[in-house]
């Protein structure tokens, strides 16, 4: 950085320009490092060999889960007329008061939960 000599008076600047002066020997000095580091980078990545034919063997952990176990199917009388309520995902059903149906028992506790059940 070529400026003109600060006054003899001017400390500020004065400090400045050696501030400057030591702020660009430090610059040169981490370029120089950064560029030995790089050197020995590429040196240790053109000498280690990638393998890509051998697969490595995970290590694998086997988690139990609980069994589950399906509820059988249940009987059940509504207590008022229902048509084409859907319970999941395009299951449509029709239940008429006082007949007896056989359902899944996730349908049944459905059911019980919006107290639609004749006990």
């Amino acid at each position: 950085m070529a400026t003109a000599r600060k006054p003899a008076g001017d400390l500020t600047g004065r400090q400045a320009e050696k501030l400057a002066a030591e702020r660009d020997a430090e610059a040169k000095e981490r370029a120089k490092s950064m560029a030995t580091a790089t050197v020995v980078a590429e040196a240790e990545k053109s000498n280690t060999v990638v393998d890509l034919v051998a697969k490595p063997t995970p290590e694998v952990e086997v988690e139990e889960q609980p069994v589950v176990v399906e509820e059988a199917p249940r009987e059940i009388r509504v207590n008022t007329n229902l048509t084409d309520i859907v319970i999941g995902q395009g299951n449509y059903m029709t239940f008429e008061v006082g007949v007896p149906y056989r359902v899944p028992a996730h349908v049944a506790n459905h059911l019980e939960e919006k107290g639609l059940i004749w006990h």
